[in-house]
């Protein structure tokens, strides 16, 4: 009798089993017949002789179409190495000739949350890396310190056409890229020769589905001509045309232009630079960062377009006049519908940064939001400073240069 009993107990078990399994086809079936929506959750069995039979929370099957996509760009402006800057950063005691001998821990201690937050971040930096006796100016040479810093602080695009490029000759030229190579850094604008140029011009990147192309352009070298074979992109008008033109060649979806151009110390464009932007924008360039005058510029946006004449100093000794301690950080963001493939530049995220020297708020020449600092006088160890900050912030943002199109 027991046997029979348990044999019975068996078969239930079983067919209960099977039930449970087929259950999904018979609510397959149902829900073909009837449309609406169904939930089942079913009850786990019952403990058989004292073992647990487990039974997974039932799964809703969901899936979710992402229409937009959106990818976000950070620029900051010149990122510059004065003498009082190298001895600054020279470690007490050590060999000035190697470059580890340097601190730049403080440079982007400050923005490094808004570089990591960023899908691409990108700085222009001013002087020929790796050639030793390092300097400042005229001749600027800067240890790779500051650009394993950099990579480390969430730069991940670097800038070099641009006037000091070739302050230390062609051996600086050479090594300036040998050192961003052996970095694994990517960077744009000079090349050892034509066929480089060929190869790396513009900067592609594919970006959650969003085709980035990046070009970068110099007025010119400080009067040194570039040695043979050794490339600069230089602000040629066919020049430019022939590498927009092979960014659509690409498939582009948005095409970036960097320009190293204007006048120091202007706080409006010059005339040839606004006869660039429009070539610019003509031949479908639709964001315009600019760089080198050492001062912020004015500016203005819209859905299609967006142009910043020059973004001022990120980093630098510089003092006079007050703007060339003022700059803005622009975050660019750029959405794309995946149905209909339009893209369109949604508002640009500008953060003011206000650089300091030596011991004026930090140990080290560090650049700071001004959002963070202003109305707390007592954060910034140099009063002086503090109120220069906000006299020359509200100066410039009262000149309403800055200028939201329709």
């Amino acid at each position: 009798m027991t046997g029979e009993l348990k044999r019975n107990n068996t078969i239930r078990y079983i067919m209960a089993a099977i039930t449970i399994a087929c259950l999904p086809f018979f609510m397959y079936g149902a829900r073909k017949k009837h449309p609406q929506k169904v939930e089942i959750t079913l009850a786990p069995p019952a403990l058989v002789h004292d073992t647990e039979v487990k039974v997974h929370p039932p799964q809703r099957c969901r899936r979710f179409i992402n229409i937009y996509d959106t990818v976000s760009i950070t620029f900051i402006g010149d990122v510059m190495q004065h003498g009082k800057q190298l001895r600054d950063a020279l470690i007490q005691g050590e060999d000035p000739s190697l470059p580890e001998s340097y601190d730049y821990s403080y440079m982007f201690k400050y923005i490094e949350e808004t570089l990591g937050k960023a899908d691409l971040a990108v700085a222009n930096m001013e002087f020929p890396l790796g050639t030793p006796p390092y300097g400042g100016y005229p001749l600027f040479s800067a240890p790779e310190s500051v650009l394993w810093q950099a990579q480390k602080s969430g730069i991940d695009l670097f800038l070099l056409a641009n006037n000091h490029l070739l302050d230390k000759g062609k051996r600086g030229f050479l090594n300036t890229i040998g050192t961003y190579e052996k970095a694994g850094a990517r960077y744009i604008g000079i090349y050892r020769n034509l066929e480089e140029e060929q190869k790396l011009n513009p900067v592609f990147y594919n970006i959650k589905g969003i085709r980035l192309a990046i070009l970068n352009f110099s007025y010119g070298t400080n009067g040194f001509p570039l040695p043979p074979p050794c490339r600069m992109n230089l602000m040629d008008t066919i020049h430019i045309k022939e590498t927009v033109s092979k960014a659509k060649r690409m498939g582009a979806d948005i095409i970036i232009c960097t320009p190293h151009w204007g006048e120091e110390y202007m706080l409006k464009p010059s005339y040839r630079q606004r006869e660039i932007a429009r070539l610019l924008q003509r031949e479908g360039v639709r964001v315009i960062i600019g760089s080198h005058p050492h001062v912020p510029q004015s500016a203005e946006y819209s859905s299609e377009n967006i142009l910043f004449y020059s973004l001022g100093n990120y980093i630098s000794n510089q003092t006079t006049p007050d703007f060339t301690q003022l700059e803005m950080m622009v975050t660019v963001r750029i959405r794309k519908n995946s149905i209909t493939g339009e893209t369109v530049l949604l508002e640009p995220d500008i953060e003011w940064l206000w650089c300091f020297k030596k011991d004026e708020f930090a140990p080290h020449y560090t650049v700071v939001p001004v959002r963070e600092i202003i109305g707390k006088r007592e954060m910034v160890k140099n009063g002086y400073q503090y109120d220069r900050m906000v006299r020359t912030y509200n100066d410039f943002l009262n000149r309403g240069l800055i200028k939201k199109l329709k």
